[in-house]
């Protein structure tokens, strides 16, 4: 007889059942014991352990502490120690003046708006004065405020805002015409705080 002759090999197909029920068992023990292990005494072990390797999904990410010394940005509000928050609200570069004053070529006047709130709710009402203001350029040069020469109605001079209290006020500098960069400097107290204009 030939080879043709002989009957069908049967397919190993109960090992294949056997290993499929051993992995199946393997996977239901491991199962099993981090189950038990998470309702059990070492369910706070197994816990810390995941929630340090595995990221939380849909969980709020920790909010970054600001530094108190960083540059504010336009329109955005700076906070002092002592709970004067001042925030730049507009810029007129240069500012046009009417009348007989006379600025040097080289030279212009700026107008800067601020908002100053005083944050606190209770207690007495927190002091603002121009002199705590100075501008500087990328050029190095620092600028006083309020120019003797020129006036206008909303100009800060010196206000006292009580808590809960904010206003507008304005700061006109006379600037080297090419300065770039600038910055408003507010120093309140012993903070320092550094104000983006442009």
């Amino acid at each position: 007889m030939g080879d043709s002759d002989q009957p069908p090999r049967s397919r190993p197909t109960g090992l294949i059942v056997v290993g499929v029920a051993l992995v199946l068992a393997l996977c239901c023990c491991c199962l099993g014991l981090v189950i038990g292990l998470y309702f059990g005494k070492g369910g706070a072990m197994l816990a810390d352990t995941f929630a340090t390797n595995v990221p939380s999904i849909g969980a709020p990410a920790p909010t970054p502490t600001l530094d108190k010394n960083a540059p504010v940005p336009a329109k955005k509000p700076g906070r002092m120690e002592n709970g004067l928050e001042l925030t730049v609200v507009g810029l007129q570069r240069p500012l046009k003046v009417q009348g007989t004053i006379q600025i040097p070529a080289d030279q212009q006047l700026i107008l800067v708006t601020v908002k100053i709130r005083n944050t606190q709710s209770t207690g007495a009402p927190l002091k603002v004065t121009a002199s705590e203001f100075t501008l500087k350029g990328d050029g190095g040069l620092t600028y006083p405020p309020n120019p003797k020469t020129v006036t206008i109605p909303n100009l800060l001079t010196e206000l006292n805002l009580a808590p809960g209290k904010e206003t507008e006020a304005e700061l006109i500098f006379q600037i080297a015409a090419d300065d770039s960069g600038l910055r408003l400097q507010w120093k309140s107290g012993t903070q320092t705080r550094v104000f983006l204009l442009e």
